[in-house]
């Protein structure tokens, strides 16, 4: 899973440039107030995605897992998995609008909370590989 960052530095250069321009001489471009755009909490961070697709990669690849859906909403971002010859989702990573994780099972009654964290990897710690029994 792959995510590209969505600013280009060269329409930004060539912007940050008209604007010296048309600012005049003795403008300098670092004065300028910075447009701050607020992160809803309620979306995956890149490092987030990072972490589920630790996870999902290896189970994708050996077909334990069918694949993965994403459900974004106002209050809510998600990641569906998919099994093999089951025709709904069985799991749910969702991240909140206060920025909480919670990854949830669903049996054929309703879902149920199987993990929470602070972080995707401490919510996705159920899925981290254990070490072999030594005996």
């Amino acid at each position: 899973m792959t995510i590209l960052p969505t600013t280009d530095t060269v329409a930004t250069a060539a912007v940050d440039s008209d604007a010296s321009a048309a600012a005049g001489p003795g403008f300098r471009g670092e004065e300028r107030a910075a447009n701050v755009i607020q992160f809803c909490r309620a979306r995956f961070t890149p490092d987030d995605l990072d972490a589920f697709a630790t996870v999902a990669e290896p189970k994708i690849r050996d077909g334990h897992w069918a694949g993965v859906l994403r459900e974004s909403g106002r209050d809510h971002d998600r990641l569906l998995v998919l099994l093999p010859e089951v025709d709904r989702p069985v799991f749910r990573f969702e991240r909140d609008a206060k920025g909480r994780y919670s990854l949830s099972f669903h049996d054929r009654s309703g879902w149920y909370g199987i993990g929470a964290g602070d972080s995707a990897a401490d919510c996705l710690s159920i899925w981290r590989p254990r070490r072999p029994r030594t005996s």
